[in-house]
């Protein structure tokens, strides 16, 4: 297949479409599973590189110039203690982290298992679900939130 790509007799360069074809955009699916899986490794990592990280990142804005947790500080602690099976300190970490470990995870293999079966498996919503459902999450972090700092204060 190579033999054919390159320059001919008259030096002009020809490729064949089977060797330089342009990369194929990949499914809003694969796109989600990517992430997942991303996800959930460093969930899995993280413990091995959070000295390095704490080291090199400033670490939460919102909470160095207010002196509170933002809604979403302690969710990578969280995620990574839910993937190491430590539920007592990934829910006082983050009350969500654990929940949102599960489903991201659960998402993650279903939409692999399509890839693999080549079928459906999850119905897919439409976006006045995903926008209700994207309101409701705001909803649940603002309660966590609240509730996290009425039961464990702003140093967790």
């Amino acid at each position: 297949m190579l033999e054919n790509a390159g320059a001919t007799e008259k030096g002009e360069v020809v490729s064949s479409p089977h060797v330089f074809s342009p990369r194929k955009a990949l499914s809003r699916e694969d796109e989600l599973m990517g992430a997942g899986a991303i996800i959930i490794g460093a969930s899995f990592l993280y413990p091995h590189v959070k000295g390095l990280l704490e080291a090199v990142t400033p670490g939460c804005l919102f909470h160095r110039l207010t002196g509170l947790p933002c809604l979403f500080c302690g969710m990578t602690r969280s995620f990574a203690a839910t993937a190491g099976g430590r539920w007592e300190e990934a829910f006082r970490m983050h009350l969500l982290g654990p929940p949102l470990f599960v489903l991201v995870a659960a998402l993650t293999a279903l939409l692999l298992m399509e890839k693999a079966l080549t079928r459906r498996l999850l119905p897919r919503p439409g976006k006045a679900f995903l926008k209700g459902a994207a309101w409701g999450f705001l909803v649940l972090l603002v309660m966590a939130w609240v509730l996290r700092l009425a039961l464990f204060g702003v140093n967790v």
